[in-house]
């Protein structure tokens, strides 16, 4: 880190980048270790992304954006589109698109967006940007949010198409992009003591149909304060049921409770999340986060037909301003059986460089109790980040 830490003394260059430049740069290394493949997997990815902020008007501003992700040194993993089989996968392959292009009006009370855009809703499990993947996840959308005096926010997002995380040079063209048509209903309401969301997402996929499906919930979060301790806590039911194309009729349930304690240096959290399954068909999230769910190997990207649920605890908190930590301990199970799928353990080290540069090392070691296979995984980045990516 200290080597790196030189980097920073480059940062006063950030100032010299005119207003509304958004610029990053991530670049990481990768090392995955998978029961049943012969030598590991070693992938050395960057992402570099472009865009411009320009506001033309009072209330008024349109945001282009790319992004480019190559590989580098020769790396020796299965990209998903490189033919590398006899590797583990990592699922960043090269591309270059247009990841963000939108025109959008906010006077603080009225917000409205019309064109190429990332969407992230609450805790981004059901619709993000996932930018920890190198490509990102964008969608041709109208979004729109009107926020009351009394504390409520209205929103309502119409999706026409989905750019996956593989990117624009995959091969499968099924893959690469979703055509969908969908429609994202979302109201959140601040009460004297936290915030109570409810939301109603109906999609047709008419590309994937087993992704067309109506998922319903409401959401409960809150902070309270006890001094210099402060708990957060979150409470959420959803159900989901196939919708329109989709061949297969199913209802499925899920729940999270997640409870954080924190005093100034560290925190402790407590969480169980758990998406149903009948057997057959099983609650699905194909447009949210999968990396920030369920363990960092991502074992769990298609959720089994028996269902899953996530058990964990963890902590996470900072050793100085700069520097900070996390570790959580997961154990999975079937819902329908009890069944123990496995365990997993993810570690995490982050230092701040400056306000643009930062380095992070994550660790991932999942233990197969007969579901998949077990792996560890061993990531390293360094990122320079100059504006937000999407525009904000």
């Amino acid at each position: 880190m200290a080597t790196l830490a030189g980097v920073s003394g480059t940062a006063a260059a950030d100032d010299l980048l005119p207003d509304g430049v958004v610029l990053d740069l991530h670049y990481r290394t990768a090392h995955i270790d998978e029961t049943g493949y012969a030598k590991p997997a070693n992938a050395d990815t960057l992402r570099a992304t472009l865009g411009y902020l320009w506001k033309f008007a009072p209330n008024w501003s349109a945001y282009a954006e790319g992004t480019k992700v190559v590989s580098l040194f020769d790396g020796k993993y299965n990209s998903g589109a490189n033919g590398e089989t006899k590797y583990p996968s990592e699922s960043d392959p090269p591309s270059t698109e247009l990841s963000a292009a939108w025109i959008g009006y906010d006077n603080g009370t009225v917000d409205l967006r019309a064109g190429r855009q990332y969407v992230a809703l609450d805790d981004q499990r059901f619709f993000t940007a996932s930018l920890w993947r190198q490509n990102p996840q964008s969608f041709d959308a109208f979004s729109s949010a009107l926020n009351f005096d009394t504390g409520t926010t209205l929103r309502y997002i119409y999706l026409g198409e989905v750019h996956r995380t593989v990117g624009n040079s995959y091969p499968d063209p099924t893959q690469r992009e979703w055509s969908v048509d969908g429609n994202l209903f979302h109201i959140d309401q601040t009460l004297p003591v936290g915030t109570l969301t409810g939301y109603d997402y109906l999609v047709e996929n008419d590309t994937t149909a087993k992704y067309s499906w109506r998922t319903a919930g409401a959401r409960y979060t809150g902070t309270e304060n006890f001094g210099v301790a402060t708990l957060n806590w979150t409470a959420e039911f959803a159900q989901q049921n196939s919708w329109r194309n989709n061949p297969v009729q199913y209802t499925a349930d899920y729940h999270l409770f997640e409870l954080n304690y924190g005093l100034p240096q560290i925190s402790l959290k407590l969480g169980d999340e758990l998406l149903g399954g009948n057997g057959k068909t099983a609650f699905s999230s194909p447009y949210g986060s999968n990396h920030g769910f369920d363990g960092w190997t991502n074992q769990f990207k298609n959720i089994p037909a028996d269902g899953l649920e996530d058990r964990y605890a963890g902590g996470f908190g900072k050793i100085t301003s700069a520097l900070s930590w996390g570790l959580t301990f997961h154990n999975f199970f079937a819902q329908r059986n009890d069944q123990r799928y496995g365990s997993e353990a993810n570690a995490s080290l982050t230092y701040a460089f400056s306000r643009n540069w930062s380095t992070e090392v994550d660790y991932a070691n999942y233990h197969s109790n007969g579901f998949s296979v077990s792996q560890h995984e061993l990531w390293l980045q360094l990122e320079y980040r100059h504006g937000t990516l999407g525009g904000g």
